[in-house]
């Protein structure tokens, strides 16, 4: 369990205290017998007795049972105690892990990560209760030395494992899981935001920026302000982006304030359609122009459910 301050945000501090041995590979070369414990040095990496490229990885556990369990129940009290202090959202809102909704698909193993509800509850939840989805792509992201804790040995992108949201497999998977969501009737209104420690690798950039722009997520956000504590100087600005049109770098709990008070006060809904602009343009000639915004909007929305691709 983590021991830390649970108003702070990922640093390479709290990664240190969350350190087991379970979370160490052992490293051994083929070449010249070079055995070592360390996480995150992979099969790719040269050996550093001999420099051959014959490494044998036993275990790759820069995000095992262990460290998913950890970064979660860390995501969790960061989000609880950035709710219950502040004085709009406390009593209103409520942070849960584990949330189940089998009308939105989020069951057993797919259960949401964390969720944000409109009351406190437990057990299966309705739709209409969840004000948000959080799906919890975090892990160890520095190399650490199984003899020598006391300082990373490379930052999130200078070894061979890829932490994070920086692990393209984790982007899919995030991607497949709030398709699956968001395909389910009752999810509309639920913003889904992936939360991740890392930035995203930077030929993925423009893919997540693209599930944002068409709706299926809201947000991409990496909960460590200062991922570079080793190579700070090597390229800072394209290794630790502040933001993107998809992702943010949080930097404080107030910035994550503000990303809540952005989704819980407002009436999001999702529009997925493939449509003729005529169907659109249809569909506007015959609203009445003359009521609120909100009341255009509203009918704008119910016309679209009606829509059917042939």
């Amino acid at each position: 369990m983590i021991q830390t301050r649970y108003d702070a945000l990922w640093s390479h501090e709290i990664e240190q205290e969350i350190l087991t041995d379970t979370m160490f590979a052992t490293i051994s070369c083929r070449q010249c017998g070079y055995v070592e414990k360390s996480v995150f040095r992979g099969s790719s990496g040269k050996c550093p007795s001999c420099g051959s490229r014959r490494l044998v990885v036993s275990e790759f556990n820069q995000r095992n049972a262990i460290v998913a369990d950890n970064t979660e129940k860390f995501a969790l009290q960061l989000f609880q105690s950035v709710v219950n202090n502040s004085d709009i959202l406390k009593g209103k809102f409520f942070i849960k892990r584990n949330v189940e909704c089998p009308q939105l698909e989020l069951r057993g193993r797919t259960k949401a990560d964390l969720a944000i509800l409109d009351d406190n509850l437990d057990g299966p939840i309705h739709p209409e209760k969840i004000k948000c989805i959080f799906e919890v792509k975090m892990s160890l992201i520095w190399n650490w030395s199984y003899e020598d804790r006391s300082k990373p040995l490379a930052d999130y992108d200078g070894h061979a494992g890829r932490p994070s949201i920086y692990r393209t497999d984790s982007i899919l998977k995030a991607i497949g899981k709030a398709a699956i969501t968001r395909a389910c009737r009752g999810s509309e209104r639920i913003p889904f935001v992936v939360v991740g420690n890392a930035p995203p690798p930077v030929a993925y950039r423009d893919k997540i920026d693209g599930t944002v722009r068409s709706g299926l997520i809201q947000k991409w956000i990496s909960l460590t302000p200062t991922p570079l504590v080793v190579e700070s100087t090597k390229s800072p600005g394209n290794r630790n982006p502040k933001e993107t049109f998809g992702f943010s770098r949080i930097d404080s709990t107030a910035e994550l304030e503000d990303i809540f008070m952005n989704i819980l006060t407002k009436d999001w809904r999702y529009v997925g359609a493939m449509v003729e602009p005529k169907e659109i343009g249809a569909i506007i000639r015959g609203l009445d122009l003359s009521r609120t915004d909100e009341e255009i909007g509203e009918a704008f929305l119910t016309s679209m459910e009606g829509i059917k691709i042939d």
